[in-house]
């Protein structure tokens, strides 16, 4: 067993082993790739990749035929980067700012946006080219707006001033893709993960190859689940495997009216969901957070074991890392800072709402770009309020877990025994029920908050 063991861990932290590590660092690519020329290429790739991106965002590659395509997207985007360099610009001049703006730099940012999309509202269709090419700008600035975000929190430190704009530029349009949450955060901590060496770079480089290892494996994972647990006929793999499913109903059908015959059944589902969405995050987050450190860049996980996770706070922290530290960086210190400081726990609370309930919902807000720049409010709200629920009672969840961890900070661990290892488990099944439970309003689909809540009292015989 003890051979199998080591076996096992030779294998799985490959990217610690000495040797490795020291035939890596002499190849001559990795001597080459220095941190300056890594830069270059990142900054060059940068512009590749803003470019593509607001091209994709326009239409269909093969709708660009005709001239009149093209016009749109090539007058956007010398003004969005010229946007971008502006706000580079505020960021390294920040003491000269207007003493509103340097109070709340975050603010002033959003309003921008906010007065963008004003302008695609009232700008009438006649306008033609020029109206298409606002609305670009506006789908574009709610996957930059984080990322110019952090640039504004780095002028706040004081770290801003001494930085070139291609210093920003190449996470604010990350080659290695990403959502609206900047995977990585900003130039403050890249640079204190970035490889300085040759050594640290072939230990980032083969830190990097193992996440994208595990995110093939994870999307396997996924590919077999679609087959063996939910039996879907237009997967990939059904062919391959005869056929043969479990056929477990997802929660999604089941919440919008088709249950199961047994209880069992969406008891299990529901748990299955969980496992579902965990395996979607680490496989897209390896994905990313792999390909930055290749580029030297050696950040901390998007995803870590949540499914071990023995409070609703440490499954937060581990879920989703990125989205985790943008509520806490841009709502829940803010108000941590400024609000109730004579009254600690009521503290905690308003902090603990502005990043998990409040923060959490605007966010989502601008994730829903296409809807919200149409002006289409009334899909929006029917598309988000369901996740109004959900944000409650994660925020809900989340405050009392901290305040349980602070209860509990201080004190030695038991040792383990079979008692302690049954209240592990035990604590580890309430963090999924947890999860799951809340997670009936976090589903994808159209299914109304009153269904939704139905389905939760169904699961307990109501």
């Amino acid at each position: 067993m003890s051979m199998l063991r080591d076996a096992y861990r030779a294998v799985s932290q490959f990217h610690e082993n000495e040797s490795l590590v020291v035939w890596l660092k002499s190849r001559q690519l990795i001597v080459w790739l220095t941190p300056a020329r890594r830069r270059r290429i990142l900054f060059l790739g940068a512009l590749v990749v803003g470019v593509v991106g607001l091209f994709h965002r326009h239409a269909h590659w093969r709708e660009y035929l005709t001239l009149s395509t093209w016009l749109a997207p090539s007058l956007a985007m010398p003004l969005l980067l010229g946007l971008v360099y502006l706000l580079y610009v505020a960021a390294g001049h920040f003491s000269q700012l207007p003493a509103t703006v340097r109070r709340r730099p975050q603010i002033a940012l959003h309003a921008l946006f906010w007065l963008i999309v004003a302008l695609v509202w009232i700008t009438p269709q006649e306008a033609g080219v020029w109206r298409t090419m606002i609305v670009l700008i506006a789908l574009s600035i709610p996957f930059l707006i984080w990322r110019c975000g952090y640039m504004l929190m780095s002028a706040q430190r004081g770290k801003a001033a001494a930085t070139a704009f291609r210093d920003h530029l190449f996470y604010i349009w990350p080659v290695w893709g990403g959502t609206n949450t900047p995977q990585g955060k900003g130039l403050d901590y890249l640079s204190q993960c970035e490889a300085q060496s040759a050594d640290d770079y072939a230990r980032s480089v083969l830190a990097g190859i193992k996440l994208l290892l595990l995110s093939g494996i994870w999307n396997l994972a996924r590919l077999l689940m679609d087959v063996l647990v939910y039996a879907n006929p237009k997967s990939a793999l059904a062919p391959m495997l005869g056929g043969y499913g479990l056929g477990i109903p997802r929660v999604q059908s089941i919440a919008a009216g088709n249950p199961p015959t047994f209880l069992f059944v969406t008891w299990v589902s529901l748990y299955l969901e969980l496992v579902w969405e965990t395996l979607e995050a680490a496989q897209d987050g390896h994905l990313w957070i792999g390909m930055l450190r290749l580029f030297g860049f050696n950040v901390f996980r998007n995803t870590y074991k949540p499914l071990l996770a023995e409070s609703v706070i440490d499954f937060w922290n581990r879920y989703y890392y990125y989205f985790k530290e943008l509520l806490v960086e841009f709502f829940f210190f803010p108000t941590y800072i400024r609000y109730f400081r004579q009254w600690p726990k009521l503290r905690i609370f308003a902090a603990v709402f502005a990043a998990a309930f409040v923060g959490n919902m605007y966010h989502h807000v601008l994730k829903a770009k296409n809807i919200l720049v149409a002006g289409e409010l009334v899909e929006l709200w029917l598309r988000l309020n369901p996740r109004l629920v959900y944000c409650l009672f994660l925020a809900l969840g989340i405050y009392f877990s901290m305040l349980r961890q602070q209860k509990l900070r201080g004190r030695a661990g038991p040792a383990e025994t079979q008692r302690s290892v049954l209240r592990k488990v035990l604590r580890i099944a309430w963090v999924w029920t947890f999860f799951s439970i809340i997670h009936i309003w976090n589903l994808r689909g159209r299914t109304t908050i009153s269904r939704r809540t139905g389905f939760f009292f169904s699961l307990f015989g109501l």
